[in-house]
């Protein structure tokens, strides 16, 4: 019988370690320093440290920073977008409003991908899902060869109405796999399946841009934890406070950024019951960025949009934390969205209808 329990949460400074020994009911922790080059190593040194042998976990999840930090620091992968032919300029248009509407110093974020690496692909899908112009193979050919030429870490697709349809997305896809071109490859409807072309865009370079960053650092982990004894997956923390495998996580990367500060904020849930106190403001003070959630009648305050450094980005279909990039004051202009609705849980990819869909496009 497996005998321990293992959570470990890893920031820019220091990375944190909590065991459960099942058989004696009692709680270790450890602490050491992150190992920037090689997340792995930290945390191998601190799991050998506290538990010694890997063969006695029975679970094992963690939060890591190590997408969320890439993005902030802005050292995350070289992007190619490729979007619909006739809206290349969607990305960097954006929106017109102004997050700071009465700071004369007001500038608008410096988009994560530039506009000589957007790329358009003939095709159109109509909003109802209808397919008006099939894609071009043969354009789509010569821009897949563009990217491979240029030596792009990622590619982002974001096709117009794909939410609705998706089939030319997942043509693109294909037709990369065709030729055995192994950078990661995100698809707006899988990533974001909502409309509003701007959001669902910007939700889907972020997670391109830290893809090739997570996806190193998990391969990484996998190996590293099975040569030492572990039998069992691995289990990432989700922005929305659930977990996942890491092979989801290297596949949705976007949904781990939050996966550190979640981790403290479903902390705070249960403190808050301990304590009999209903309303709480958790802080995540780290060494790259100052992170706050809510917690209102002891429940997380949530929301399906939020911003990232003037960015939007899009839950997929569940409820993430607030939170807070760097700045305090921050917190006054989280938008508050009660979307709890049928459409919403059904665009998370995982309703029957999705699926049934899906497979009609398909075929």
């Amino acid at each position: 019988m497996k005998r321990y329990r293992l959570g470990i949460d890893i920031g820019g400074t220091f990375t944190d370690l909590v065991l459960f020994d099942k058989q004696e009911g009692t709680y270790k922790t450890g602490k050491v320093l992150t190992t920037l080059d090689n997340q792995a190593k930290g945390v191998m040194e601190g799991i050998e440290k506290l538990a010694g042998d890997l063969s006695d976990i029975e679970y094992f999840v963690h939060g890591t920073t190590a997408g969320l930090n890439a993005f902030l620091e802005r050292k995350g992968a070289h992007v190619a977008l490729l979007v619909t032919e006739g809206f290349r300029d969607v990305y960097e248009i954006g929106r017109a409003n102004r997050a700071d509407i009465y700071s004369i110093q007001y500038r608008k974020p410096e988009p994560l991908v530039k506009r000589r690496d957007i790329f358009e692909v003939p095709e159109r899908v109509l909003v109802d899902g209808t397919v008006e112009k099939s894609i071009d193979e043969k354009a789509l050919e010569t821009i897949i060869e563009k990217i491979v030429e240029r030596g792009y870490d990622s590619v982002s697709v974001c096709l117009l109405h794909a939410y609705n349809n998706p089939k030319h997305e997942w043509m693109i896809k294909e037709a990369f796999q065709r030729k055995g071109i192994q950078i990661p490859v995100s698809l707006s409807h899988e990533i974001a399946r909502e409309w509003r072309e701007y959001e669902r865009t910007s939700t889907t370079v972020i997670n391109s841009y830290v893809a090739p960053i997570v996806r190193n650092y998990l391969t990484k982990l996998e190996l590293e934890t099975k040569e030492r004894g572990l039998e069992n997956q691995v289990y990432i923390m989700q922005s929305n406070g659930g977990v996942m495998t890491s092979e989801i996580a290297k596949e949705l990367p976007i949904q781990t950024l939050m996966s550190g500060p979640v981790g403290g904020a479903i902390g705070g849930i249960n403190l808050g019951e301990l304590t009999d106190y209903r309303n709480l403001i958790c802080v995540d003070m780290g060494g790259t960025s100052f992170d706050v959630s809510l917690i209102i009648d002891g429940k997380p305050d949530v929301t399906a949009e939020t911003q990232m450094e003037g960015f939007p980005i899009l839950s997929y279909g569940e409820y993430t934390y607030h939170r807070c990039w760097g700045r305090v004051d921050c917190l006054d202009r989280k938008r508050r969205l009660a979307r709890r609705t049928a459409k919403c849980r059904v665009q998370s990819g995982s309703g029957l209808l999705w699926k049934r869909r899906e497979a009609a496009y398909r075929n």
